[in-house]
This record gives structure tokens, sequence and C-alpha cells, in this order.
């Protein structure tokens, strides 16, 4: 009976450090997403980032974006459409973008297509996405010099999107 009582004490014990090392973790993610919005989003959260080997990573990972990103460069206005990984809306490799990002592989809403901005030009868009960061990993048509184009997973998200004048905001 005393070593039945040993061994629960002891899985307790362990349930208990886990437990305390996830709250830790969670209190700054919490903290983090308070204070700073426009940096951080659950669509690109993965879970198995958690463990206590990531812990230490994870934390300088968000130091290292909000030191780079700081404030905006410019904002403006720009008209903004969506699309998705469909041959009639791109080309005949739709999960490449025009520098050969995988949207498919990356499955994360964060990537737009621009013409006017260099690639790996960061931006946000604080009216309609202010949690989230978006790369330029693409292009659009020619006829479309100052516009930018939001890749959604789905065809009826990037429908549903339509087109809309939203202020970007870009980092350098």
């Amino acid at each position: 009976m005393n070593n039945l009582k040993l061994k629960i004490q002891q899985k307790i014990a362990i349930i208990s450090k886990i437990t305390e090392k996830s709250v830790f973790i969670l209190l700054i993610l919490a903290i983090v997403w308070q204070c700073f919005p426009r940096f951080t989003s659950l669509a690109a959260f993965d879970p198995q980032e958690l463990t206590e080997q990531n812990q230490d990573n994870l934390v300088k990972e968000i130091e290292g974006i909000l030191k780079e990103l700081g404030t905006p460069v410019r904002t403006i206005t720009v008209p903004v459409t969506a699309y998705n990984s469909l041959p009639e809306q791109t080309d005949s490799s739709p999960c490449f973008t025009a520098n050969s990002f995988n949207l498919c592989a990356n499955n994360t809403q964060n990537v737009i297509a621009a013409n006017f901005l260099k690639f790996g030009t960061k931006v946000r868009f604080p009216d309609f996405d202010p949690d989230t960061i978006y790369t330029v990993q693409d292009r659009m048509n020619a006829r479309y010099a100052y516009r930018a184009d939001i890749w959604m997973k789905t065809k009826g998200e990037a429908k549903q999107f339509g087109i809309r004048n939203l202020k970007m905001e870009i980092y350098q």
C-alpha cells in the first residue's frame, strides 16, 4: 500500500513540474500577446514549440522579431485582394510563389503578393488582421502595380474577403 502511495505521489510531483513550466510559458506568451499584439499570431503558432527544450529558443525568437521590426517605415492605404493556390488564380505551379516559397507546405496565412515591395518585406494590416505580420513572397499580374494580394487557405475565404482598401504598415 505504501509503495502504491509513493508512486502516486511521484506521478503528482512530475505532473506539477510540467504544469508549472507550461503555466510559465503561457504567461510569457500572454504578456507578449497583450503588450505586442501586432507581432503575434496564433495562426502561425505550433504547440510543439512549447517543450522545455524550445522554451529559450521561443523567447529569443520573439525578442528578435520585436527588435527587428521596430516601428513602421511608412504607412499607406492600398487596395487589397485575396488569392489561394489554384492554377486558375496563379500559374501551373500554384503552391510556389514568385520567389519559390512553398505556400502549401507553409499553409499559414502570412504571405502577400505585392509588385511595389521587395521580396521579404514585412507588412501589417492593422485594420484587418493586426496580430499577423505578412511577408512579401509573391508577385501579382503586372497590371496591378500598386495593390497587395493576401494568400488564403481556401477559395471561399478569398472570395469572402473580396477587395478592400486597407491601411498597410510597411517594415524594412
